[in-house]
């Protein structure tokens, strides 16, 4: 009985040392397959990722544009001739002059007998001069565009007023002379303007440009305080393409704000004119592909 217990047992340990290298040899085999079918899985799922279209680039492109030409410049303060019987206040009539002093031919308008009066009607201009500029286009649509800008005028600060040697000999007149001048005044307007190309509005090749924008502007003179200001403007212009990436433009910009006249005491409002040609280079952000794709489906609809 003993006998048959231990060759029993001895078969069982047999039996176990058998199967033991079998299991062990199939497990890499199955580690092997499982890394192989993950492998291919995620294979599977980049392949499948979708490639982008037009409408999934939220900038289409970028433009850099420089200009140059002429600012108009503008009239802050233009008064009225003073009438034989009008009479000032002390200092009412006083034109401060660019130095920051009183004006004496202003002085001697105030005068209190009338015939006696050489200077009248008093006028503050900046008279025209250079403009210059850039912009930083981000298109956010095939033909509107954000617009970052920057501007520099200069030109010359003028004071002038009527002069009369002797009002009292008819045979005399009354003409405009200058009294005093600042040649030193220069303007720097910043802002953003959004703008639209009208493209199917294209003829001979000028595609118009309309758009509005707003901004500071601040007035230097070169020994008075600053003149300050908020502005608004609005923008017209001609593009004329003669490469893919380079514009050639020809733009006019009217800014219109509020400008703070000493004599008055409060604002004048005043408009600068600035009329410039320049160039602009277009940085592509859409794959040329993509770009060729959309624009074959926008030709499809406009012949449709």
């Amino acid at each position: 009985m003993i006998v048959r217990k231990l060759v029993c047992l001895v078969a069982l340990l047999s039996l176990g040392a058998a199967v033991s290298p079998a299991v062990a040899a199939d497990a890499p085999a199955a580690q092997v397959a499982s890394t192989a079918v993950a492998d291919s899985n995620s294979t599977g799922q980049e392949a499948a990722a979708p490639a982008l279209e037009w409408k999934d680039y939220k900038v289409k492109g970028y433009s850099l544009s420089l200009y140059g030409g002429h600012f108009s410049g503008a009239t802050y303060l233009d008064l009225m001739p003073l009438g034989p019987r009008t009479i000032l206040t002390p200092g009412a009539g006083d034109i401060i002059a660019y130095d920051g002093s009183v004006l004496i031919e202003s002085i001697d308008m105030q005068n209190p007998t009338a015939s006696l009066r050489h200077y009248n009607a008093p006028r503050k201009e900046i008279e025209a001069g250079t403009a210059i500029g850039g912009r930083i286009g981000i298109y956010v649509a095939d033909d509107f565009h954000l617009d970052l800008v920057g501007n520099y005028m200069s030109g010359r600060a003028v004071t002038s007023m009527l002069y009369n040697p002797d009002s009292t000999d008819p045979a005399n007149e009354w003409t405009r002379v200058e009294v005093d001048e600042d040649p030193g005044f220069r303007a720097f307007k910043g802002g953003v303007s959004l703008m639209y190309d009208a493209r199917p509005a294209t003829l001979l090749g000028a595609t118009p440009l309309i758009g509005f924008g707003l901004g500071g502007i601040i007035n230097r003179y070169s020994e008075l305080e600053d003149k300050t200001a908020l502005y608004l403007e609005g923008n017209f212009g001609l593009k004329f393409q003669p490469m893919d990436d380079l514009s050639i433009i020809a733009r006019a910009d009217l800014a219109v704000f509020a400008y703070e006249v000493d004599e008055l005491g409060y604002s004048n409002m005043v408009s600068y004119k600035n009329f410039t040609v320049g160039a602009a280079w277009f940085i592509d952000t859409v794959p040329a592909a993509v770009r060729a794709e959309h624009n074959a489906t926008r030709t499809k609809k406009v012949r449709h």
